[in-house]
């Protein structure tokens, strides 16, 4: 009896308390849950609005580029290939090495070279003494024409004048004689036939003279114009031996000075200070590296001595934004290595044309060249960098972020906060930079404006085209005219798109 009495005041108790637990515990939950349904909607509401102020405004556009250097010495091989895949390098300089002008950065192999070198040589030494012989020829025909003008031909006119003189003097003989005989033979002395003999001799000394006299004249009209024309026709061709030796020797001898070059090419040399950056690329889906042993073709870039004290960034940008971008200005940089140091940097070239097409429908790129302001002493040419370039900058100007725009029938609205009311406010936009926009007129400065404007009202109040105010209308209509034109070169656009407008407005998380 005792231990059932015990246990129902027990169970009557645990009955009575456990309603009360219960109630208790709802009553809390209810409380927790009212208070959390009256905070979060404004939690919400505060994290997604936004007050307007006022502040300086900047736009930019950012991009990959690499360092490289503008003063940039580029050493090629000077080394012809000569039949062969290209030339072997036999030794080079560890890459990054500071040089000054005249150090030595690689050396080719030569050997082919130097075997050239001596057949050439014997070459060159053939042909001098061809051209010594050849001039030596020339030397004795002319020679030979002067002996027989000047000496020869005179003595045989000499010869065959006293042939002359002998022959003449026959004749006077020969007349004396037959005028004795005839009067020899007039007295007896003498028969006819010794007249006869006489006379006879007389007529053959007669002939003598007229032949000697006829050599006399034949030598000095032919004989002495066909010596003189074999003696110069002589002493011409030995003048083209001359010259054809003096140029196959011109030839051999500058064949000898490309091969002399040739070996000193192979030797190469600082042209300038700088550091050592070898032309490690892939080409052509091979990669091309710079190392002894490789095969090296006429005319292939080795190396660059970039110098380290004016660096630049080589930038590609879009076609969108090419014509925001002018030379002089500001640009911030940021290297991959070194993300922590922002550099100072200047826009100094913007490429007139794109780069070719990499494949069809790829965007065009524009080259742009950044010159870096007091680069630091630890860069180097080949490192990746992030480019910052501000073509538009206001200051204290009134912006809301891109999310609160509403594009609408041509004009843009943002929705203002007016205590519990939202107010669809017609605006008047600026430039923007893809995140932020400067509104000219329209709201105020410290006026709350909504970055998911569509939480709180539908497109439907908006206003409308028709039920606005003419002068409304007419402000709306200039400004859809306005972006409606194409931005100029060099000019920046007020207006951006409604693809820009929803993505901003969904990572605001409208």
């Amino acid at each position: 009896m005792s231990v059932s009495r015990n246990l129902r005041g027990r169970y009557g108790r645990v009955a009575v308390i456990l309603p009360v637990i219960l109630g208790g515990a709802m009553v809390l939950l209810l409380a927790l849950n009212g208070k959390q349904g009256t905070w979060s909607p404004q939690s919400e509401q505060t994290l997604l609005l936004h007050s307007v102020e006022r502040s300086n405004f900047e736009a930019f556009v950012t991009e990959p580029g690499d360092i490289v250097s503008s003063s940039n010495v580029e050493v090629r091989c000077q080394v012809e290939s000569r039949g062969s895949a290209g030339v072997t390098i036999v030794s080079l300089c560890d890459e990054g090495t500071e040089v000054e002008k005249g150090d030595l950065l690689l050396q080719f192999d030569d050997s082919v070279l130097q075997n050239e070198l001596i057949a050439q040589q014997i070459v060159v030494a053939k042909d001098k003494s061809a051209l010594i012989q050849a001039e030596s020829n020339l030397s004795n025909a002319e020679r030979t024409l002067r002996e027989y003008v000047e000496g020869l031909f005179q003595q045989e006119v000499e010869k065959l004048e006293s042939a002359v003189f002998v022959t003449e003097e026959e004749l006077r003989r020969k007349e004396l004689e037959l005028a004795s005989n005839r009067r020899m033979a007039a007295k007896g002395i003498l028969n006819p036939l010794q007249v006869s003999a006489g006379e006879f001799a007389l007529e053959k000394c007669r002939k003598d003279v007229a032949a000697s006299k006829r050599a006399l004249d034949v030598f000095k009209k032919f004989t002495r114009e066909r010596k003189v024309g074999e003696f110069t026709a002589e002493i011409e061709k030995q003048k083209a031996n001359v010259e054809a030796a003096q140029f196959t020797q011109k030839l051999s001898n500058q064949k000898l000075r490309e091969i002399n070059a040739q070996i000193a090419h192979c030797t190469i040399r600082a042209p300038a200070a700088g550091q050592v950056v070898y032309a490690n690329e892939r080409q052509r889906g091979e990669p091309v590296v710079i190392e002894e042993g490789s095969q090296i073709r006429y005319n292939q870039m080795v190396a660059r001595l970039p110098d380290i004290k004016k660096m630049q960034v080589d930038v590609k940008i879009n076609e969108s934004h090419i014509n925001r971008v002018t030379p002089g200005m500001r640009a911030e940089i940021t290297l991959d290595a070194d993300p922590e140091q922002k550099l100072s940097g200047k826009v100094h070239r913007v490429a007139p044309y794109p780069f070719p097409m990499r494949w069809h429908g790829a965007p065009l790129e524009y080259g742009v060249e950044v010159a870096i302001e007091n680069p630091p002493m630890t860069i180097r040419p080949g490192l990746r960098a992030k480019v910052k370039i501000f073509f538009e900058a206001e200051d204290s100007v009134l912006q809301i972020p891109l999310a609160a725009v509403i594009a609408h029938e041509n004009s843009h609205y943002c929705l203002v906060r007016d205590g519990e009311d939202w107010n669809p406010t017609p605006i008047t936009l600026g430039p923007n930079n893809n995140n932020q926009v400067v509104v000219i007129e329209g709201i105020s400065e410290g006026d709350q404006v909504a970055l998911t404007p569509f939480r709180f009202i539908q497109r439907a109040d908006l206003p409308s085209v028709t039920k606005a105010s003419p002068r409304h209308k007419q402000e709306s209509n200039q400004d859809s005219k306005r972006l409606a034109e194409p931005p100029q070169p060099h000019e920046t656009t007020n207006g951006f798109t409604a693809a820009e407008i929803g993505t901003a407005q969904a990572d605001a998380g409208t």
